[in-house]
């Protein structure tokens, strides 16, 4: 399961209250679907379909001093999460779990229901892997830079 850490997110970025059928973790794109009886949360079904609404769920446990319940953090089916807005130049660390394919600094990336793939042939709404990072709990981290 993958851990995120949200390096340059803007101030003013846009969070959406989501809600899945299905258990999420962190690092997944989810499509926006219907408003929720609530008035609040959208319908959130993992994707990587560019043509559609995508955000990047990242939920945290909100367990303070306890970093080792992120690493295993799962939204489960029907309760509420976040779901980030990503925009150019946002900048999201994530364990190499959350990427398929080879982890290169370089390396282009895709959105995907699992969280990312690798494609060096992405356009659009992409990431390149711009560092590799170490954190002293979660292991080894890829940097992802977006660009649209």
């Amino acid at each position: 399961m993958s851990y995120v850490r949200l390096d340059k997110i803007g101030a003013n970025a846009h969070i959406e209250s989501i809600v899945a059928t299905e258990d999420l973790v962190n690092g997944q794109f989810v499509a926006l679907g219907a408003l929720q009886a609530d008035g609040e949360a959208r319908l959130a079904t993992p994707s990587g379909d560019k043509a559609k609404k995508l955000v990047l769920h990242v939920s945290n446990g909100l367990v303070y001093g306890d970093r080792e319940n992120e690493l295993d953090f799962v939204l489960k089916a029907g309760k509420v999460g976040r779901g980030y807005v990503i925009a150019d130049g946002d900048i999201i660390s994530i364990t190499f779990d959350g990427v398929e394919g080879v982890v290169a600094k370089g390396a282009l990336v895709d959105p995907s229901a699992t969280g990312f793939t690798v494609n060096d042939l992405a356009t659009g709404f992409h990431g390149e892997i711009i560092d590799i990072d170490v954190d002293a709990i979660a292991g080894q981290l890829a940097v992802i830079r977006f660009s649209k």
